[in-house]
């Protein structure tokens, strides 16, 4: 963990602390001269959630793995609670995360020193990755902003993750596939194996499948947070 003055908390060391100063401090240029707008509003709290959602996911992933790296396969009905509440929690927040990112640009795309998109309640209520890549396409300085929200929107990890998370969120917990043997020992357990869902796909391995999951969550938040530095322009 290192500290992040922005938030003034403790965040994971491959969380983006640098770009997000950066953004940040760009975004300020222009959103706070000559004074705040109502834009401002919309971004600051947009943007806090950025760090605490970035954390808390990878804080429940963490638990996961220590259960199971201390507990293994063979755990009681409490212990499963506590890793299937840590899935929820890592995909809920990863997801957030993005989600939040996603608003703040939006909102920072509404001034018009940026780009004037009309971000009204109805459009704050439909704000997504999707859409805001077609409210900013073709606008001054949004190229960067675009690719990148283009790139994860066609990535099969952003998929995974919008999958398990909507999964656990209103249907169900991902089924644990539990084997066993006769007349011998079973197979070694995978710390991650899950029957396919109506859904979402069979899953199969080790801790290192969820990690890659993470390293891809920092990599595109990084890379959300340098285009929206590039979109204010200018105003830096």
């Amino acid at each position: 963990m290192r500290y992040c003055p922005e938030y003034c908390i403790e965040v994971p060391d491959d969380f983006p602390v640098e770009e997000l100063t950066t953004f940040m401090a760009a975004a300020r240029s222009v959103l706070l001269q000559p004074e705040k707008g109502p834009e401002w509003r919309e971004f600051a709290g947009a943007t806090n959630l950025i760090g605490w959602r970035y954390r808390a996911s990878t804080e429940d992933w963490t638990i996961y793995k220590d259960c199971w790296l201390q507990n293994g396969p063979a755990v009681n009905h409490e212990t499963l609670y506590r890793r299937q509440r840590a899935l929820f929690g890592m995909f809920t927040s990863g997801v957030s995360c993005v989600e939040s990112a996603t608003y703040a640009l939006a909102a920072l795309a509404s001034h018009p020193g940026v780009a004037s998109i009309r971000f009204d309640s109805q459009r704050q209520r439909d704000c997504s990755p999707a859409r805001l890549r077609n409210w900013i396409e073709g606008k001054p300085k949004a190229q960067n902003l675009v690719e990148q929200l283009s790139k994860l929107c066609t990535s099969e990890d952003w998929k995974l993750w919008i999958d398990l998370r909507n999964r656990m969120s209103h249907r169900s917990n991902l089924p644990t596939i539990v084997r066993g043997a006769v007349g011998g020992a079973p197979p070694p357990a995978k710390a991650l194996e899950f029957a396919a869902t109506s859904s979402t796909p069979p899953l199969a391995g080790d801790l290192d499948l969820f990690d890659t999951l993470h390293v891809w969550l920092a990599s595109t938040l990084k890379s959300l947070l340098i285009a929206g530095t590039d979109l204010c322009g200018d105003g830096r």
